[in-house]
């Protein structure tokens, strides 16, 4: 694949003519895979179904969508088990990366635009690949990882078609060809921010931008890279990419490949000032610089203020925003270790993926010398019944579900090995906002708070509220109340006795301290 030759190769323009020929009999399969190296182990919504080998001595690996109720029977998938798995057929149809083992096999995909597939799609392969990762969507709308051993399938299909060895030799022979006939690059049209060449240099006061625009190229696009990263590409070639940006000067650039190796790049300048409101400027929004260095921190910052379900928590994702800020800039932290998910991709998924017991989080900790900080700030959830209590992602009715149970999240946060955990959050556990609006319709305030002695040892809470507190929002600093007085702290303010070095201790007695004074 030339330039981008170790990437994983991306489901979109990436097809041969010779890819469409009817197939010949196919071999019959009922294939789930098996989970991939390191991944978990996420039930899959596609299964393999059928490997035909092609006029054109490649390989059709096809699968189907197992929630397409006329193909269960021939699946043997279990209808109960599929329902509640993947949906009936208006389940969400996504596949999201593939690749094969020997790498580089991949001929062609038929069926899928960008992400989304039909109710089956085929990749086309080498008649000697081994075996293939697909990345797609699984269980409960979850990231599904597996591989699928094909040796068996394709042995099978070899037999019933003689002459593909000298079909495929001649079909490698044609895409030689044609990749030294086209040495074109493909054809980058930015449409956000509006290159051309006049116009390269742009100002924003955002945290983030999104780079859109449009690849062209008659052989077909393999591969599109924003600054590094890939970019989701649909079918027709146009492309986004979201890109946080730091304060100052933040050189961009876009890449893309065709199928034949050919590179272009634009290149263009994003200039991140410091916004300063006419409305309100809190004290605290900007972080002092120091020289600490912490380069085996991590952290997850979580601000979720608009809901799909019930009302915001206001100032929330100021909240989270200004608090990976601080992480950063005054806490050494760097900022390519800190996760920062906010408002509507704060889902439940989003949760399992970052602080799930195989999440973000888990996989790079390393033991004994990482210190690991989370940070929530939204609403949290009780329950009568259990008498449990839960972090509310943007995505969850708490009419049904408590989200991420609290005492779930410190068993996995206790089995980290982590040199330390602190956990900051803001949230308050009795159904209520920021404004005292309850959360659950008809509902009345409850007094449960999370159980002290379910934290794990080496795991320090701080908390905004414990029971039927409320936490609070403050009108005039665009902050909550809690968090407000955090970062104060940590910007000095709860450095009692001023040795400039701040302790825990510290900073959770002052914010106790300020809060009740300004609560009360």
């Amino acid at each position: 694949m030339g330039y981008f030759g170790k990437a994983v190769i991306p489901l979109i323009l990436f097809c041969l003519l010779s890819t469409t020929a009817t197939p010949s009999l196919a071999v019959t399969a009922n294939d789930y895979g098996r989970p991939a190296k390191g991944a978990s182990d996420v039930y899959p919504c596609f299964a393999l179904s059928d490997v035909s080998l092609q006029s054109s001595g490649y390989l059709r690996v096809t699968f189907t969508f197992l929630g397409d109720i006329s193909r269960m029977a021939v699946l043997g998938a279990r209808l109960l088990e599929t329902q509640q798995h993947c949906g009936y057929s208006d389940g969400k149809k996504e596949v999201y990366f593939a690749e094969t083992e020997p790498k580089g096999k991949i001929r062609g995909i038929i069926g899928i635009k960008g992400s989304k597939a039909g109710s089956s799609f085929s990749i086309v392969v080498e008649p000697d690949t081994r075996s293939l990762f697909v990345e797609m969507v699984g269980y409960r709308e979850k990231l599904s990882q597996r591989s699928f051993a094909l040796t068996k399938y394709i042995a099978a299909a070899k037999r019933q078609k003689s002459g593909w060895q000298t079909a495929w030799k001649r079909s490698e022979q044609g895409l030689r060809e044609a990749r030294a006939k086209d040495k074109t690059p493909p054809l980058i049209i930015l449409l956000s921010p509006d290159v051309t060449p006049r116009r390269s240099l742009f100002r924003v006061d955002s945290y983030q931008t999104f780079v859109r625009g449009q690849v062209r190229d008659n052989s077909g696009v393999a591969t599109v890279l924003v600054n590094g990263a890939k970019a989701g590409v649909k079918a027709d070639g146009s492309f986004a990419k979201k890109v946080k940006l730091a304060i100052g000067t933040n050189r961009m650039k876009v890449q893309a490949e065709d199928i034949h190796g050919n590179v272009a790049e634009r290149t263009f300048t994003i200039i991140r000032e410091e916004f300063i409101s006419d409305e309100v400027i809190a004290d605290v929004d900007f972080p002092p610089k120091t020289k600490m260095n912490n380069p085996d921190g991590i952290g997850v910052v979580i601000g979720v203020e608009s809901y799909q379900y019930v009302a915001p928590a206001t100032y929330a994702y100021n909240d989270a925003e200004v608090m990976r800020e601080y992480l950063a800039d005054t806490l050494g932290f760097r900022k390519d270790r800190l996760k920062v998910v906010t408002n509507s991709r704060a889902t439940q998924a989003e949760f399992d993926r970052l602080l799930g017991s195989n999440g973000w989080l888990a996989r790079n900790v390393v033991k004994g010398r990482t210190d690991v900080v989370i940070y929530f700030s939204g609403h949290g959830m009780p329950d009568l019944k259990s008498k449990r209590v839960g972090l509310l992602p943007f995505d969850v009715d708490p009419n049904y579900s408590l989200g991420l149970p609290l005492d779930q999240l410190y068993s996995t946060l206790g089995g980290l090995g982590a040199r330390s955990v602190t956990f900051i959050l803001d949230t308050c556990f009795s159904g209520q906002t920021r404004q005292r609006e309850m959360l659950i319709a008809n509902a009345r305030p409850v007094r449960i708070a999370p159980k002290q002695g379910s934290v794990p040892p080496g795991i320090t809470v701080l908390s905004a509220a414990t029971g039927a507190q409320i936490s609070g929002a403050m009108k005039d600093k665009e902050h909550g109340l809690f968090t407000y007085y955090v970062l104060k702290g940590l910007g000095g303010a709860a450095d009692g006795n001023q040795d400039r070095k701040l302790t825990m201790n510290e900073l959770a007695s002052y914010v106790a301290r300020e809060v009740k004074t300004q609560a009360g």
